[in-house]
């Protein structure tokens, strides 16, 4: 009997009156389940099998898929069905979580982030892009991406001037090195602005001016060194 904390990214019918849930464990990385009966209106994994369930689950492995034998539902996010925009914002979390995610392989302060800003997501009315940036910059960080803000690529030169940021490098080329790399061009407030995103809690994200620009820059950023740039979500946004 294994006992862990999931979040299920995915819901799939299976027979009469079960769900396969694709989830993220916040020990195992992703995994599969068998809710078994979740479908009948009496099951007690009725509300510990729909999306967005964040859950306490006691399970046993069967071959590659795990059987919930019973769950407690801790929270079930469900303030995001009240606004659209936090609903389709919450979706492409997922979505993209259930992308990056390995089986086998996990890190907790992604499944705890993860689980933060869909909380987030439900106390706001606005600004839901800038929130979803800041998980965005700070998940590649934690995959091993995180950019550097601090000084040259080239010649090592601490930045404190208008520069160059180039996706591919990684980071920022100074005014006597931009010939060194290709990227974007972008203003000294705007790389501080990247560097309190990440060092912020998402409670403090509100007091950050972030322009539409960063807000490109770091998806494109992360779609780069995830590889993947089409998500279904998105296209509804």
């Amino acid at each position: 009997m294994i006992t862990d904390e999931i979040l299920v990214v995915k819901e799939v019918n299976y027979k009469e009156n079960d769900k396969i849930l694709h989830a993220l464990s916040r020990t195992k990385g992703k995994i599969q389940l068998i809710a078994r009966g979740s479908k009948k209106s009496n099951s007690h994994l009725i509300n510990a099998s729909q999306l967005f369930a964040y859950s306490k689950c006691s399970m046993t492995k069967s071959r590659d898929m795990y059987i919930i034998t019973s769950a407690e539902l801790i929270n079930s996010f469900y303030n995001l069905k009240n606004n659209i925009d936090a609903f389709y914002h919450g979706n492409y979390v997922l979505e993209l979580i259930s992308y990056v995610a390995q089986e086998n392989d996990y890190d907790y302060r992604i499944f705890d982030m993860t689980v933060a800003v869909l909380s987030h997501l439900c106390t706001m009315s606005k600004d839901f892009e800038k929130l979803t940036a800041a998980y965005e910059l700070k998940l590649v960080s934690m995959l091993g991406y995180r950019p550097y803000l601090k000084h040259c690529l080239s010649c090592g030169k601490e930045i404190k001037e208008d520069s160059v940021f180039s996706i591919k490098e990684g980071g920022l080329f100074c005014s006597r090195c931009v010939n060194y790399g290709s990227g974007i061009n972008v203003t000294y407030g705007e790389i501080l602005t990247m560097e309190r995103i990440l060092k912020s809690k998402f409670e403090d994200i509100d007091s950050i001016e972030v322009n539409q620009k960063i807000l490109q820059v770091i998806r494109n950023f992360l779609f780069y060194y995830i590889g993947k740039d089409n998500f279904t979500t998105l296209k509804l946004l």
